[in-house]
């Protein structure tokens, strides 16, 4: 049985599986902004995707046998456990830096990033690309990032030497950014890495943030990076997303939820989480609670990997150069006047 209909038989129904996927029921309408995948089954090449971000958690059920080894890039003094590591867990709940408190959600994001990429069907939560392979590279903690830590993290990601780090043994292909705010112009050392990532036929996609119509920032305003806004089930441009007419491509978000009684009148992301239980442990779940663009984009990621596990020699130029076969057009909106949208879609062709 292949992955993908494995991970239908496990769901009761068409319903059950996430709107952001598609229908595998011809009778069940998918969502207007699915992304169609839900039977697009992976092909024979093994593609590593790196999930920088807040860490993630090894136990949930719905990750197991997809995580590859990979590396705390936190640097003294801002990492609580002193140094760089092999443990890319998130902090502790509750962890302190200073008089900041990392919250809940904070701990659990990298994990739910994760899953949406590769989830294997467990508790309902099925990624993107079942068969890739999630390297997971901290990168935020209570304390606040440093922008050498995250070059560092790309860098290493791609397979580059970093001094001080063992060399990375499981090279990406796509390298995940769910997060935004840096400069408003693309500084040139992360513009240099971008550059030196692409030519290696490295992806490299970003969120473009949670601004409410701001322009792009870092890292989504780099030149070759796949920067990615969110609409919502119905394909219109979610109103907290960044606005830009750089911004690449857009995908599902999630935000508040629809009118009317579809299947995706939810509209939030079916993830691998955590809740806290009466006894303060953490219990693992598949939830319905992923809204952001730090959600749309590993949508984009578990895409694009998914084309690689069929086209391995695929660049970001062939990508970009072929989005008309991986989109469709977005609601527009008239607070963008310039801007010409595009949505994350399976098209026909696509292997052509």
């Amino acid at each position: 049985m292949s992955l993908f209909a494995l991970a239908a038989s496990m769901a009761s129904s068409a319903d059950d599986l996430p709107w952001h996927l598609g229908s595998l029921n011809p009778s069940v309408a998918a969502a207007p902004a699915s992304i169609n995948t839900v039977s697009f089954k992976p092909g024979p090449h093994g593609v590593v995707v790196a999930v920088i971000d807040s860490g993630v958690l090894s136990n949930h059920p719905s990750l197991q046998g997809r995580l590859l080894p990979g590396y705390d890039m936190l640097s003294a003094p801002l990492n609580l456990r002193g140094a760089r590591s092999a443990d890319y867990s998130p902090d502790a709940r509750e962890a302190k830096c200073g008089e900041r408190v990392v919250s809940g959600s904070f701990r659990t994001h990298g994990t739910e990033v994760a899953s949406l990429i590769a989830g294997n069907g467990q508790d309902g939560v099925l990624g993107v690309n079942q068969a890739a392979k999630i390297l997971p590279i901290r990168l935020f903690s209570s304390c606040p990032m440093k922008r050498a830590d995250l070059l560092d993290a790309m860098a290493w990601a791609a397979g580059l030497p970093v001094a001080g780090v063992p060399m990375n043994p499981h090279p990406a292909r796509v390298i995940n950014l769910s997060f935004a705010g840096g400069k408003t112009v693309c500084g040139s050392d992360l513009q240099q890495l971008i550059d030196q990532l692409t030519k290696k036929r490295i992806f490299v996609v970003s969120a473009v943030g949670n601004t409410f119509g701001k322009r792009l920032s870092e890292p989504s305003n780099c030149e070759g990076v796949i920067s990615v806004g969110a609409v919502d089930a119905e394909n219109r441009i979610e109103s907290y997303s960044a606005l830009d007419a750089r911004t690449v491509i857009y995908a599902p978000g999630g935000g508040k939820g629809l009118a009317g009684n579809e299947p995706w009148h939810v509209n939030k992301l079916k993830v691998a989480s955590f809740d806290v239980d009466l006894k303060g442990d953490e219990t693992p779940l598949g939830v319905a609670r992923g809204v952001g663009t730090s959600y749309a984009t590993p949508l984009v990621s578990g895409f694009i990997s998914l084309l690689l596990s069929h086209r391995q020699d695929m660049s970001p130029s062939d990508f970009l150069a072929q989005l008309p076969k991986f989109t469709r057009p977005v609601i527009a909106t008239d607070k963008c006047a310039d801007c010409a949208p595009k949505g994350l879609a399976l098209m026909t062709g696509i292997l052509r």
